[in-house]
Formats: C-alpha cells, sequence, structure tokens
C-alpha cells in the first residue's frame, strides 16, 4: 500500500472502500490472514488475562496490591497451616501449597480477590478420602484434581456451574463452616483422633471428652477472644480531621487485618519461652504443631506407585481409593471461586478460564507437596478490606510465604495447635449464616427446602453428598418448570366475541406440551367446545419440534361432535411458526386488528355465543364445577 493509503478491513469479508478522511485509493485485501491473527490475539487475551490489565498498571495500584499482598501473605501462612492439620497434614505441607499457585494465578487468574491457597472447606473434603492413607495419596489427589479441572476448562464446561442456585451455595457454605467448627473443638480440647463424617465425630468426642487439657482450652480461648479483639478493633474510628486521627484509623484497621499473624505470634512466643524454661522431664500443658520438614521443597511431580509397609499401590489402586475425590474436590474449588466473584460489583466470572487456572495451580502445585488449593472466602473479605486492584497481590503473598518457607520453618514448631484451631473457627463462624432459610421460609418455600435437604445432607452424610443432592434437587426444580411452566388461561372479549384465551408465561418444549394441551382441552370442556382458542405466544422465548408438532396435534384435539373450533397462535416468532404444521382450524395472526376481524368472521359464521357466569369463572378461576347441582338449583 502506498503512503497516504487507508483501506478499512472487516472479518472475513474483501473491502473496497477506503475510510473517511483519506485518499480515494481502492486497494481490495483478502482479511483471512489479518482475521486469523485477531482472533489469535484475542484468544491469548482471554487465556493470560495479566495482559489485559498489565498495560494500565500504575503507582495507586502497585501500593494498594503492595499493602494487600503483604497483608494477606501473613494472613495466609497461620490459615494454611492451620488447613493442613485440618487435612491430617504436616504443617509445613500448607505452605507448600500456597506460593507455585500465587504466581500461577498472577498471570491466568481473573478475579481480583482472589487469593489461591488452601481452603478449610477443600481441606475437610480432602480428608474424607485421604484418611488412613500414605500422606502421598494427598499430592496425587492434587494432581489428578489438576488434571479433571483442565480437562473440564478445555472442554468449556464451566455451564454446568450455573446450574447451582443460590440456596445451594449458601447451605453448602453454611454446613462447611459448622462442620470444620465441629471439628476444630475436639482441637480446642486437646483431644487427639482422627474419623470421617459428623455423627462419628461427636460421637468419637463424647467417648473422649474426659481426656480433655486445660492447657489447650486456656490457649484457644485466648485466641478467641485476642481475634475477636482484634476484629472489632477495625471498625474504630477515630474522630477528628487532623493527619493523626488518619493515621490511627489505617493503623487500628491493619492490626485488625494482621490479627492471624499477631496472635500466632503472641503465642508462638510465650510457648518458645516455657518450653525454653522447662525442666528435664516437664512437658508444656498445651500441644504445639510439629513441622518435620524445613526449607523449601524439591520440584517432583508425584510418583502413582506407592510401596508402604502393609501393601503397595498402583495407579488403578489409588483411583479405586480416592474414588469420587478427583471430582468433588474441583467442583468445590471452582464453586467458591465463583462465589467470590460473584460477591464483585460486576459479579461476572469465567468460569472456564477459572477452572484451567485452578487445573494448572494443582497439577504444577502438586510437584511441591501441594495439597488442593482455590480461593479462600476469608481471605477474599481481607484482600477487599485492604484495597486490592488486581492479582498482583499474589505476587507478594508467594514471596512472603517463600521467605517463611525458607527462614522461619523451624519457628513453626512453636506454634500452639489451639491457635490454629481459633483462627479457623473465628474465620469461618461469619459463614454460618441462618438468617438466609429464614427469609425463604417467608417469601420462596421451594428454595427453603431445597437449602434443608442440601444443609442436611451435608452435615450428615458428607459435604460432598450435600453437594450432589443440592444440585439434583436444582435440576429437578428446573425440569418441574419446564414440564410445568406457568400458563393464565382466562376467558377475553373482543367487542361481543368471547375466547378463551391462554398466555404461556415461557418457552413451551416437549415436557410441557401434553400439560398444555391438558390446559385447553379443560377450558375446551367447561366452554362446550363453542369458543375458539387464542395462544398469546409473544412470552414464549423458545419451541421445539416435538412441542410445535404438539400445537399442531391440538387443532384436532378441539373438535368435537362436529364442533370445528379455531386455534390461533397469536404473535408467534416467525422462526417457531415454520415448525407447525398447518391445520385446517389453525390460524397464525399477529396484530389485534387482525385478531379482532378473524373473531369477527367466527361470530357471523356460527352466531353470537356468550358464556354464563358461572361456566366463566370455571376457566378465569380454574375450578370444577358440579354440573348436577347447577341443574337441581335451576
Amino acid at each position: 500500500m502506498s503512503n497516504g493509503e487507508v483501506t478499512q478491513v472487516i472479518d472475513g469479508d474483501d473491502v473496497l472502500e477506503p475510510l473517511k478522511g483519506t485518499p480515494k485509493n481502492y486497494t481490495l485485501h483478502k482479511t483471512s490472514d489479518l482475521s486469523l491473527k485477531s482472533r489469535a490475539k484475542k484468544q491469548f487475551r482471554e487465556k493470560v488475562p495479566i495482559v489485559n490489565w498489565i498495560g494500565g498498571y500504575n503507582n495507586e495500584f502497585a501500593i494498594n496490591d503492595f499493602i494487600s499482598g503483604i497483608t494477606l501473605g501473613l494472613t495466609i501462612i497461620p490459615e494454611s497451616i492451620a488447613c493442613a492439620l485440618l487435612a491430617g497434614l504436616p504443617p509445613f505441607y500448607g505452605l507448600c501449597s500456597v506460593f507455585i499457585g500465587s504466581f500461577i494465578y498472577l498471570v491466568f487468574g481473573t478475579i481480583n480477590t482472589v487469593i489461591v491457597g488452601p481452603t478449610s472447606l477443600v481441606a475437610l473434603v480432602t480428608i474424607r478420602f485421604t484418611i488412613g492413607k500414605p500422606i502421598e495419596f494427598n499430592f496425587i489427589l492434587t494432581f489428578l484434581a489438576g488434571v479433571v479441572e483442565l480437562i473440564m476448562g478445555m472442554l468449556q464446561l464451566g455451564f454446568i456451574f450455573e446450574f447451582i442456585s443460590m440456596p445451594v451455595i449458601k447451605a453448602f457454605s453454611t454446613a462447611t463452616a459448622f462442620l470444620v467448627i465441629e471439628s476444630q473443638v475436639k482441637v480446642l480440647l486437646g483431644i487427639k483422633y482422627l474419623v470421617p463424617g459428623f455423627v462419628e465425630s461427636i460421637r468419637t468426642l463424647t467417648y473422649k471428652i474426659d481426656e480433655a487439657r486445660l492447657g489447650d482450652f486456656c490457649m484457644g480461648a485466648f485466641a478467641i477472644a485476642f481475634l475477636l479483639g482484634f476484629q472489632y478493633l477495625g471498625t474504630i474510628r477515630v474522630s477528628g480531621i487532623n493527619k493523626n486521627s488518619k493515621f490511627w484509623n489505617s493503623f487500628l484497621r491493619y492490626l485488625s487485618l494482621c490479627r492471624n499473624t499477631l496472635v500466632v505470634a503472641i503465642t508462638s512466643t510465650f510457648a518458645a519461652v516455657w518450653a525454653y524454661c522447662l525442666s528435664e522431664g516437664e512437658s508444656l500443658p498445651f500441644r504445639l504443631s510439629r513441622n518435620s520438614v524445613h526449607g523449601l521443597p524439591n520440584f517432583t511431580f508425584p510418583s502413582f506407585y506407592i510401596e508402604t509397609e502393609d501393601r503397595s499401590y498402583n495407579f488403578f489402586d489409588i483411583l479405586s481409593e480416592l474414588n469420587f475425590g478427583i471430582i468433588v474436590i474441583p467442583i468445590i474449588g471452582l464453586m467458591t471461586n465463583i462465589s467470590i466473584g460473584k460477591l464483585d460489583p460486576k459479579g461476572l466470572v469465567q468460569s472456564n478460564q477459572e477452572l484451567l487456572t485452578l487445573g494448572l495451580c494443582n497439577i504444577v502445585g502438586s510437584g511441591v507437596q501441594s495439597m488442593p488449593v482455590s480461593g479462600a472466602f476469608s481471605r477474599a473479605a481481607i484482600s477487599s478490606a485492604s484495597g486490592i486492584k488486581t492479582p498482583m497481590a499474589n505476587l507478594y503473598s508467594g514471596i512472603i510465604v517463600i521467605l517463611a518457607l525458607s527462614f522461619l520453618s523451624p519457628y513453626f514448631n512453636f506454634i500452639p495447635e489451639s491457635t490454629l484451631a481459633a483462627i479457623l473457627v473465628c474465620a469461618l463462624f461469619s459463614l454460618i449464616d441462618f438468617k438466609i432459610p429464614i427469609r425463604l421460609w417467608r417469601e420462596s418455600k421451594r428454595d427453603f427446602i431445597t437449602w434443608v435437604i442440601c444443609f442436611l445432607s451435608c452435615v450428615f452424610y458428607g459435604v460432598e453428598v450435600g453437594l450432589f443432592v443440592g444440585i439434583t434437587v436444582t435440576v429437578a426444580h428446573l425440569l418441574y418448570l419446564w414440564a410445568r411452566p406457568e400458563i393464565e388461561v382466562k376467558i377475553e372479549q373482543i367487542g361481543e366475541m368471547q375466547y378463551i384465551s391462554l398466555t404461556p408465561e415461557n418457552g413451551i418444549y416437549f415436557p410441557a406440551i401434553n400439560y398444555l394441551r391438558e390446559k385447553v382441552l379443560k377450558a375446551c370442556t367447561h366452554a362446550e367446545f363453542q369458543l375458539p382458542v387464542v395462544i398469546h405466544c409473544h412470552k414464549m422465548n423458545g419451541l421445539d419440534f416435538t412441542a410445535a408438532q404438539g400445537f399442531s396435534k391440538l387443532c384436532g384435539d378441539i373438535c368435537s361432535n362436529g364442533q370445528i373450533q379455531l386455534l390461533i397462535l397469536y404473535q408467534m416468532n416467525s422462526n417457531f411458526q415454520k415448525f407447525v404444521d398447518i391445520e385446517h382450524n389453525l390460524i397464525f395472526c399477529e396484530s389485534e386488528e387482525k385478531l379482532r376481524e378473524i373473531l369477527l368472521q367466527e361470530q357471523l359464521k356460527n352466531g353470537y355465543i356468550a358464556l354464563k357466569d358461572h361456566i366463566r369463572a370455571s376457566i378465569d378461576l380454574g375450578y370444577k364445577i358440579d354440573m348436577e347441582r347447577l341443574e337441581r338449583h335451576d
């Protein structure tokens, strides 16, 4: 192209017109190469979201993300250690689960407030599939869960998660928080046991209650009081407009955000000093977490052959032992991320991209002995409160964890287990929401029943069963709505001509067509097959072939004893009309004027018919008429 020559290009077409304001030199361009390049660029931007925002990254964003990242890094250290203990792993593996995922999510993640790492919810489910098994099962579960997430993302299966309704999500999160808090009661009391299931855990706690230790209880009570007090500290506002008041407000807020790190530092220092002062043969009155491995882990993917003193496991044995865990863990992880994303003002979540990202986090994370990871509600709340702007905060939190693994690992041995239990209890207590079922009871009994079924299933049969039951109930509800759509049936009148009016509120698909035909026949029977039928289709947003054929069959249904009733499909979408077979008593009508004309012709042909009031009421209100009683009354 010569200088000054600009040609407009539209994907997939040859364009001859130049852009306005340019010399009129016409040049023909094939745009296939440009379209391919454009599509590749678009795909790259979708799969690597960091390129969409890094160009506009500024100093304000950098400062906010740095503060958020440091705060979250200090928060995630004790939280990840607590999650590791909840999953039955040494504390070290909780920290190994943080840094790799953080760096990956920085590049591929789409939700600003998500900080990837272990969560109490995933840990609680993980232990159900790995309890009593070699520790390697945890890392293999992480790898396989990542593979499943990656495959689901590549197959664009993120739409499946749109079938999870809000009552199911609320019941699931409430039940999970309830179960995690219950599981930490034994730790707060200093009782040691590891059993799956709520009922079995309560039974075991009852048997072992006499083993409770006063030291663990006091340490846990202090930690809970400290955390609640510092959480309240973040709500205090120093009055005044001078610089000091602004500083103190920011200082108090930051202290509140860092309360998990502060309580761990205080109780660990206390434990270390006490341990140093102990005489030989004495022991601390509370249990400490033990960290057998120090430093950064070596990168190596898990082996799919495990040999123990009791038996050996090959790949298929491992799959059999992990069972549905490789499916349940990805579902729970993505559901958590989606729920966090929906709390954003925009509320838009790219579920397929999140699947791909979590898949990469778990697959690569398994190489550094990571447990399954995802976002967490507690971290999302802290990141929002600390002013996070972009996923760049993952970089800083990951660096904090690496420094902790490199230099602070020996000191993790002095963290009291009851302190970590207190952190989980306080973090998850806010997720227990019994206001939503009360509201559902008042406003939607069906959603209330869904909430109750999902909650009880999670508590008594496990969160994975509860989640499956909740999704099943939601899908069954949708199927019911498809099979039994809301259809308004009444008698209407234009001029002096009455007709039977039906208005479907949604689309009509094959499960619902017989239901619609029953509605029409019931109304026609009450009207003694003497009135035309008008189906208002302006709200009908969907129609399949089977349902369309049902409309054609309806033409025969409404003819009785030689009486031929008209079936008028009023304002039906032209794209739907082509599916409907034309019958002699079927008419498509687009305007009210045309409808009036058709009804007038029908009136002239058959004579004017006015239904008695009790017949009209039977159709409008839907009750059954006792004709014998009416005749006796007459």
